[in-house]
């Protein structure tokens, strides 16, 4: 009997591997998404209720270059951290996603756009006639659903359409767990002012 939903998956599993990191040894292990790739970092015995779980999307200035006008690598590094210290911790890369679904070739320009205009994010996007977020979860999702079944998950995050991405692909999610960072200058400040202000993020440290 042919397995439909293994057939119509947009996931397939390459590798897993151990690897040490500054938060300890982690499981990682990576997939094909249509031609793209994206891991999963875990740790402890799956599957269980309640895991604690993040989705994270690239940026490549705050990951690989230290930018710290966003908080995108001190979330990352937070989630990593935190996610250590749990029994059991699952964190999902979707490397395909740089600049919300964008790509890293348009969001290069909105940057652009952003400094010589001295305009917030929101306004660079709204300038170029980009759309805001083109990500998806479909892809998270079902890397949830081979690894932990059909039990529930605690998602970090500070994002409510990120919590509803998920549950409109049958993850059922029990709480939201905040991931909040200080911003370290003005710059990521009023990043995450423009998160919380015109995107909907729950930042309660943010005015």
């Amino acid at each position: 009997m042919v397995d439909n939903a293994a057939v119509n998956s947009t996931v397939q599993r390459l590798a897993e591997f151990v690897r040490p990191t500054v938060f300890g040894d982690f499981n990682v292990i990576s997939y094909n998404v249509t031609g793209s790739f994206a891991f999963a970092l875990t740790r402890g015995e799956f599957p269980q209720d309640d895991l604690l779980v993040r989705i994270q999307s690239p940026c490549l200035f705050g990951e690989s270059f230290g930018v710290n006008s966003c908080d995108c690598a001190a979330q990352l590094t937070k989630a990593l951290h935190v996610g250590s210290q749990e029994p059991a911790f699952l964190l999902i890369y979707l490397s395909y996603q740089e600049g919300r679904g964008l790509g890293l070739a348009q969001k290069i320009t909105a940057i652009e756009t952003e400094v010589k205009q001295h305009v917030d994010m929101v306004e660079a996007f709204h300038l170029l006639g980009f759309p805001l977020d083109l990500r998806e979860y479909q892809a998270a999702a079902e890397i949830l659903k081979k690894l932990n079944r059909k039990c529930s998950i605690r998602l970090m995050t500070n994002n409510p359409k990120k919590v509803a991405g998920l549950e409109e692909h049958g993850i059922q999610i029990t709480s939201r767990v905040p991931l909040l960072i200080d911003p370290p200058n003005d710059a990521c400040q009023r990043y995450l002012a423009s998160k919380k202000h015109k995107m909907g993020h729950i930042l309660p440290n943010i005015e």
